[in-house]
C-alpha cells in the first residue's frame, strides 16, 4: 500500500486498534442503558440529543475542520512558516466558536423548533426529556469547534491516535456514570457524563498541542483574523465539506423522523441496531484516514498511472477487511445481540427486533465503507462537490420513500431503504471515478469484490457450523450460546484468511508481512527489555 508499508499499517494499525475499543465502549454505553433505562421513553429521548451531538462531532470533527485545515496548516509548515499555520488554526477556530454559541443560545431559549425537526413523534414524557436533553447538550455541542480544530493540526503533525482516545474516554466516562449513577440521578446522570467527556476531551487535546505550540513559538489567543489568507483558504475548502455533511445529516433526521411516529421504543431498537453496524466501519475507516494525505501526495507529486494504482489497491484492501466480517456478524446477529444485550430490561421480544434490523443494516455496510475512499479520493482531486450531489441524490430519495416505507414495513423498511441507497450513492461515485476520471478499472474491481464475497460466504458458513458442531461437542450448558458464536467468528476469520493466502490474495500477503514484522519487532523490544 506504500513506499513504506509497514508505516502506514503501523499507523493504521494503532487508529484502529483505538478506533475499535472507542466504539467497543461505546458499545458499553449502550449495554448500561439497555441494563438501566431499556427500550424506555428516556432512551427515545436520549436517541434524540445523542443524536444532536453526532451531528457537531461529525460537523467539527470528522467532516469539515480536519479537511479544510490539514491541507493549509502543512502549506505554511512546507514554507518554514509554522507560527502562520497556528495564527490560520486558532482564527478558525475562534471565528466559529462564537456563532456556534450563540446559535445554542438560541435553541437552548426557544428549543421547540428543533424537537419538531428532529422528533415530531415524541410526545408526554419521551418530549419533555428530549427537550432537557437538547437544552443541556447544545452548549456542548459549541465547544467541539475547538476539537475540531486541535483534530485537523495533529493530522497535520501525523498524530492520528488523540481524536480516537478522546472518544473512547468519553464513552468510558458515561458507562461508569450510567452505572454508577443511573439509577439515583435517572436522565441527569446522562447529562453529567456528556459534560464530563466533553471537558476531558478538551483537557486531552490541550495537553497534547501545548508542547507542540512551545515548539513552533506560538502562542495562545482568542482573537481571529477573517481577513487572514490561511483562514479564507480554509474557509472556502470548507463550504461544499459543509454542503455534503448538512445532506448526510438530513438522511438521519429523515430517519428518525420517520421512526419516531411509529409505536414507543422503535426509535430504541433503531438506534442499537444502528450502533452495532457501525463497528463494521473500524479498520476500513481508520486506514482510510491514514491514508488520505497518501492520496493528496500522489494526486500531485506522482503519474496518473500511480494515482489510479494507489487508489486501486486501497479499495482492493477495503474490500477484503470489510466483506468478511460483515457476514460472519450477519450470521451470527441474532446470538451476538443476544449476549449482548439480552439483560435487565432488554427481553427476548427486543432481542429480536435489534437482530433483524441489525442484518438489514449489515446489508448497507460495504457500500458505506467504500463511499468514505471514494470521498477521500475526490478529496485528493479537490472535486468537493461530486460527494454533496451525490448525497443530494439520496437525501431526496430517501425523504421521499422513507414514510411510505415506514408505514408499510415499519423500522424495518427504513432499515432496508438506507442499505439500498448506500448503494446507490457507491453507484453514482464510482461512476465518475472509473468512467469520466478513469481511476478505477470497474471489471477488476469488480471481479475481486465477487471473489472475496463468494470467499467470505464460503468460510462464514463453515465457520458458523463449526463453532455448533464444537458447542456440542463440549458439552458446556452454562456458556453454550457464548462458545459457539465465539467459535463461529473465530474459526470463519481464521478460514478466511488462511484460505485467501493459499490463494496468494495479494491483501492476504501483505496483512501475513505487517504481521509478521509486527510480531518480530515485539519480541525484540521483549528482549531488549530483559537484557
Amino acid at each position: 500500500m506504500a513506499a513504506n508499508p509497514h508505516a502506514t499499517a503501523r499507523a493504521a494499525g494503532t487508529v484502529s486498534v483505538l478506533a475499535l475499543l472507542s466504539p467497543l465502549a461505546g458499545l458499553a454505553v449502550e449495554l448500561a442503558l439497555a441494563w438501566r433505562f431499556g427500550a424506555s421513553d428516556t432512551v427515545d429521548a436520549f436517541r434524540i440529543g445523542a443524536l444532536l451531538l453526532l451531528f457537531g462531532q461529525q460537523l467539527f470533527v470528522q467532516q469539515i475542520l480536519p479537511h479544510a485545515l490539514v491541507p493549509v496548516f502543512s502549506e505554511y509548515r512546507a514554507l518554514g512558516q509554522e507560527q502562520q499555520g497556528w495564527r490560520v488554526a486558532q482564527s478558525l477556530a475562534n471565528l466559529l466558536v462564537y456563532p456556534a454559541a450563540l446559535v445554542a443560545l438560541l435553541f437552548v431559549l426557544h428549543p421547540r423548533p428543533l424537537i419538531e425537526l428532529l422528533a415530531p413523534g415524541l410526545t408526554g414524557e419521551a418530549r419533555a426529556a428530549a427537550t432537557l436533553f437538547l437544552r443541556c447538550f447544545l452548549p456542548a455541542c459549541a465547544l467541539m469547534v475547538w476539537s475540531g480544530v486541535a483534530t485537523g493540526v495533529l493530522y497535520a503533525y501525523r498524530i492520528f491516535w488523540l481524536p480516537p482516545a478522546v472518544q473512547l474516554a468519553g464513552n468510558i466516562v458515561m458507562v461508569v456514570l450510567i452505572l454508577a449513577l443511573g439509577r439515583t440521578l435517572g436522565p441527569s446522570s446522562l447529562i453529567l457524563g456528556v459534560w464530563l467527556a466533553t471537558l476531558l476531551g478538551l483537557a486531552l487535546y490541550l495537553a497534547q498541542l501545548a508542547p507542540l505550540m512551545r515548539q513552533a513559538g506560538a502562542r495562545f489567543t482568542w482573537s481571529f483574523e477573517w481577513k487572514h489568507p490561511g483562514v479564507r483558504k480554509a474557509l472556502g475548502l470548507a463550504l461544499p465539506l459543509l454542503g455534503t455533511f448538512l445532506l448526510s445529516q438530513w438522511i438521519a433526521v429523515v430517519v428518525n423522523r420517520a421512526v419516531s411516529v411509529l409505536p414507543p421504543g422503535n426509535l430504541a431498537t433503531f438506534g442499537y441496531a444502528w450502533k452495532l453496524g457501525q463497528l463494521a466501519f473500524l479498520a476500513p475507516l481508520s486506514l482510510a484516514i491514514v491514508l488520505f494525505p497518501r492520496f493528496a501526495d500522489a494526486r500531485v507529486s506522482s503519474s496518473e498511472a500511480e494515482f489510479r494504482d494507489l487508489c486501486t489497491r486501497a479499495l482492493r484492501m477495503a474490500l477484503f477487511v470489510t466483506v468478511p466480517p460483515t457476514c460472519l456478524v450477519y450470521a451470527l446477529r441474532s446470538p451476538l445481540v443476544a449476549l449482548l444485550f439480552e439483560r435487565g430490561a432488554f427481553n427476548a421480544e427486543a432481542t429480536q427486533a435489534v437482530s433483524q434490523l441489525f442484518g438489514l443494516t449489515l446489508l448497507g455496510t460495504p457500500a458505506a465503507v467504500i463511499a468514505v475512499y471514494l470521498d477521500k479520493i475526490f478529496y485528493a482531486r479537490q472535486q468537493m462537490w461530486v460527494p454533496t450531489w451525490a448525497r443530494g441524490i439520496s437525501a431526496v430519495l430517501l425523504a421521499a420513500l422513507a414514510p411510505p416505507f415506514a408505514a408499510r414495513l415499519e423500522a424495518e423498511g427504513v432499515a432496508l431503504l438506507l442499505s439500498a441507497l448506500s448503494c446507490l450513492t457507491v453507484a453514482v461515485l464510482f461512476s465518475v471515478l472509473a468512467y469520466r476520471a478513469r481511476v478505477f478499472c470497474f471489471r477488476k474491481l469488480a471481479s475481486f469484490a465477487a471473489y472475496v464475497l463468494a470467499l467470505a460466504v464460503a468460510t462464514t458458513w463453515l465457520g458458523v457450523h463449526a463453532g455448533l458442531v464444537l458447542g456440542r461437542v463440549a458439552k458446556l450448558p452454562s456458556f453454550p450460546l457464548e462458545l459457539t458464536t465465539a467459535a463461529g467468528l473465530a474459526v470463519g476469520a481464521l478460514l478466511f484468511f488462511a484460505v485467501s493466502l493459499g490463494f496468494e490474495v495479494p491483501e492476504a500477503r501483505e496483512c501475513s508481512r505487517y504481521l509478521r514484522w509486527r510480531t518480530a519487532t515485539m519480541f525484540r523490544r521483549h528482549d531488549a527489555a530483559r537484557g
